[in-house]
């Protein structure tokens, strides 16, 4: 029997939960992008906020995540016209549903350390 016949979604027919599940690891799981998240919740709007609070991401990896964030739904871009001109980055109510996802991580890796930081 195949997966989609085992875990079909009756809210999105021809999905499944793995492919659910797989399509917004997708998202969540790239690199810095449950950092990003994580900063954005804790209020830091500007992208030198969100660099600071992540401070192993690149400017280019932290632009590149928050396009990302912004064309999935989680997140949009205000540019407010000044001068002098600003941008902030808002969380859309899709972003902030992500909070008890990545509690959730959170808590696994503390319970589980050997899969959150593997041996070398």
């Amino acid at each position: 029997m195949d997966a989609q016949a085992r875990f079909p979604d009756p809210r999105h027919p021809g999905d499944t939960s793995c492919t659910v599940v797989e399509d917004v690891m997708g998202v969540l799981g790239r690199a810095w992008a449950g950092a990003v998240l994580e900063a954005m919740l804790a209020g830091h709007d500007r992208f030198s906020e969100i660099s600071r609070a992540v401070p192993g991401a690149t400017d280019s990896v932290l632009s590149a995540r928050l396009k990302e964030l912004c064309a999935r739904g989680l997140a949009h871009r205000v540019v407010s016209p000044g001068p002098p001109t600003s941008v902030t980055y808002r969380l859309t109510d899709a972003g902030r549903d992500v909070a008890p996802v990545l509690a959730a991580v959170k808590d696994f890796g503390h319970a589980h350390p050997e899969v959150a930081r593997p041996p070398r």
